[in-house]
Order: structure tokens, then sequence, then C-alpha cells
């Protein structure tokens, strides 16, 4: 039974197109459908007929080739054509086949055989107004025209081909009667379904109307929905940038925090690059800072490492300009790589060794003068707002940097001026003690001068007296 239903629905859906208009859709449907319909009927009939003498096989097998080409008509998309075969052929197929069978066998015709081709060629006036809607006039026009000539002219058409109803034993008066009920079947049967066919566009229109406030509710609903879906969106967006801003300013706050708190270099190097690799939730790292204290010898050591284990051309000092921690102080850029080359530097884990995915080195700058690098290595990538943070973090470390080492030459300073001034005091000292040494030795030499003198007058005085 599902095979038997699935071929009738590939039958049915022969030229429908998903596209196409509603009501289109489903009158080319129908046409399918009393297209098969017909066929099967012809096709049961040819069998039973096969069983009589006299059979015109051709004559069906003519109307079996036109139904069926409605078929064809919608599958070449011509559904105008097809639905207009689809008006017409019962009328026409029944009208030969009476014809036929008028001519070959009229010795089995009576008067019920003259009166119901004629009705049933009559009834089938519904079928235009079923399958043709009020835009498609035209096509309706014509084939209702043809039923109803067929219909009306059915005694001339008879006539033409030599058969007229007094050589069918049918009266006078039994025509009549006939002629005057099919006139009021068709007058009844057109004003019933011009009414229904009114009805049905007034329906129709209702429905369209109906439809299109629908869609119209339908897309405003959509367009509120993708509003909603954008809003929503930005929102997100938003509260992700805020985290990420709010995230930068946390781990901002808390390296100002470190860079202020009272301990060693060398502590506080190593509490740095431990919080960076952890807050960022990456694998290892590295800060180098510029030793210039020999203007001649510049270079940029390893100061403090977090998780390194091994590295390819193991250095912990770079001269400017060498390898990429060289380059990246020479260049003051950030330097980020997603291909790390082979064996240049290695994540040991658990697991074993690993090269890591990407690497990336920050140069610490403040003031347009580079104090030193940052180097990072990880598994996955660093995002934007990663590498912003880590270059804003690298202004602050640059500014600490040097406000160590401004406070180191300082302390050095003063304490070679202290050293000087205990220098000078001593020697002033030690002058004073000369001074006053000297100053004794002035008065004892003073001293001696005029016992030396005293001396020279007694005896110059004493010499006198011994020559007198």
């Amino acid at each position: 039974m599902s095979y038997i239903g699935n071929l009738w629905n590939r039958l049915s859906n022969i030229g429908v197109d998903e596209e196409m208009d509603f009501q289109l859709q489903h009158r080319v449907i129908l046409s399918n459908r009393l297209g098969a319909i017909i066929s099967l009927l012809i096709i049961v009939f040819m069998i039973i007929f096969s069983f009589r003498e006299n059979t015109n096989f051709l004559l069906m097998a003519v109307i079996l080739i036109s139904t069926l080409g409605i078929l064809i008509l919608n599958f070449f998309k011509l559904h105008s054509v097809s639905r207009l075969f689809v008006s017409i052929i019962p009328a026409l197929a029944v009208l030969w086949i009476n014809l036929t069978t008028k001519i070959d066998q009229p010795e089995n015709v009576g008067i019920v055989h003259y009166i119901s081709p004629r009705m049933l060629i009559t009834s089938s006036l519904v079928l235009p107004f079923t399958l043709f809607s009020t835009k498609e006039r035209s096509m309706l026009g014509v084939g209702l025209v043809v039923i109803i000539v067929v219909s009306v002219l059915y005694d001339s058409i008879h006539e033409m081909f030599g058969v007229a109803y007094e050589q069918l034993n049918i009266t006078a008066d039994q025509y009549g009667v006939v002629y005057e009920d099919m006139f009021l079947a068709i007058v009844m049967l057109l004003s019933s379904s011009v009414f229904l066919f009114n009805l049905n566009n007034m329906y129709e229109k209702k429905n369209i109307s109906l439809l299109e406030e629908a869609n119209v509710k339908n897309e405003e609903a959509l367009k509120s929905e993708e509003e909603l879906k954008k809003t929503l969106k930005e929102v997100e967006i938003a509260r992700a940038e805020d985290e990420k801003r709010n995230w930068a300013t946390k781990g901002l706050a808390d390296l100002a925090s470190l860079l202020q708190s009272k301990m060693d270099q060398e502590e506080l190097y190593d509490r740095l690059i431990s919080y960076i690799v952890n807050y960022l939730d990456i694998n290892q790292g590295g800060l180098y800072v510029i030793n210039d204290e020999d203007a001649d010898a510049v270079t940029i050591d390893l100061v403090s490492s977090y998780a390194y284990s091994r590295k390819k051309y193991v250095s912990n000092s770079y001269e400017v300009g060498q390898g990429l921690i060289g380059q990246t102080f020479l260049e003051g850029e950030t330097l980020y790589l997603k291909d790390v080359p082979q064996g240049y530097i290695s994540i040991t884990s658990g697991l074993g060794e690993a090269t890591p995915s990407c690497i990336i080195i920050v140069p610490l700058k403040v003031n347009e003068r580079t104090e030193g690098v940052l180097e990072l290595a990880s598994f996955k990538p660093f995002e934007s707002h990663y590498i912003e943070f880590l270059e804003k973090a690298g202004e602050s470390i640059a500014a600490s940097v040097s406000t160590n080492k401004v406070t180191a030459r300082t302390e050095t300073l003063l304490n070679s001026s202290q050293q000087m001034t205990e220098e000078m005091r001593a020697q002033e000292e030690e002058m004073r003690q000369n001074m006053e040494e000297l100053s004794a030795t002035q008065e004892e030499m003073a001293r001696k001068e005029k016992e030396y003198i005293a001396r020279i007058q007694e005896l110059e005085a004493q010499l006198e007296q011994e020559e007198q």
C-alpha cells in the first residue's frame, strides 16, 4: 500500500513546484489526478470491451494517449493547456465514443443511449470552474464554450456523421423533452457553477487576504525575532567584551599590586612571570631584562622563567637583534608566531615533550624605551584581548624595571656620595689635626727661638765684660 501511495503522490505532483502559487499547485495536482483516473478508467473499459465484438480499440487508445498527455503537459510546465485538456476531454471522448457506437451498432442504441451521453457532456461543465481561477477567465471561457457547443450542437454533430434521432427509434416528443431537460440542465449547472465559482472566489480572496495578513504578521514577527536575536547578540557581544575588559582590568590591578609590593627583584620577577602564566592559563614563559651597565656590551638577560624545560640553542642572554628575543627588543613590536619552528622550544608534561602551537614575544616598552622582553608559549592560540593585556602589562613591568633601575642607580650614587662625604670628613679631621700639630710646632719653635735669642744676648753680654 505504501508503494501505491508513493506512486500516487508522485503522479499527483508532476509539474508542481514549491515556488508556485498555492491555488495553482492544487489545481495542477487535481488535473494530474483527473488525468490519471480517466486513463485508468479507459484501461478498465478496454479490458471489459475486449470481451465484446466490434470494439473500437483504436479510439480508446487515442483517448488514453490524450489523457496521458495531460501528465506530460504538466511535466513541461504547460499547466494551462493541461487543465484545458482535462476540462474538455471527457465531453469530447463521450461524444466520440457515442458517435462510433451509434454508427457501428445502431441496433443496440435506444433513447437511454441517446440521453445519457448528452447528460454526461453537460455535467462536465463543472470541470472548467474547478480547474481554473478567476484570474484565468480566458482559459475558463474556452473550456465552457467547447462543452456548451458540444452539448447544444449534439444533434447537429450526430447529423453531420449521418446519425439522426429518427433513425434511433426516438420520437419527436421524446426528443423535445430531452432537449428541454438538457437546456434546463445546462442553465442549472451553469448557474450553480457560477455561484459556487464566485463563492469560491470570495473565499479565495478572503483566504488570500487572511494569508497576506498572516504573512505580514509573520514577517513582522520574524523581523521582531531577528531584531531580538540581533539585540541579544549585541548584548552577548557587549557582555563578552565587558568580561574581557573586567578580566584585563583585574589582571592589571593584580600586577600593579605585585609591582608595588616590597620584595627583592629576583622574587618580584618570579612572582610576575608565575602570575602571568597562570592568569592566562598557558604553559610556560620567560622574562628578559636589558643589561646596559656596560654601554659597549648591552645584553638581554633571562631574569625569571616559569615551566621552562628545554630550548634549542639554549641561552639565558641575547645581544640586541640576536634571535627572536633580540629582534623583538630591537623592533619594539609584539611578535606572535602561530607556526613555531620544530624544536625551537618544547613543553614538558606527563605525556612527554611537545612543541607549542603558539609563541608570543612582547617588548617591555615605556616612553619609547624598551626595558626587556616577555616570551610566552602555549598549546592554544592567544586571543586578541590576551595580546592587548600583555602589551599593557608590558608597559607596567617596563615602568617598574625602569623605576627599579633609577632607584638602584640613585642608591648607588647616594652611597657613593655618602662615602665621599665620610672620606672628606676624615681628610678634614686629619688636616685639622695636622694644623694643630703644625701650630704647636710653630709655638715650640718660637719659644726656642726666644730662648736662643736670650742665650745669644746673654753670651754677647758676657763676652763684652771679658773684653773690658
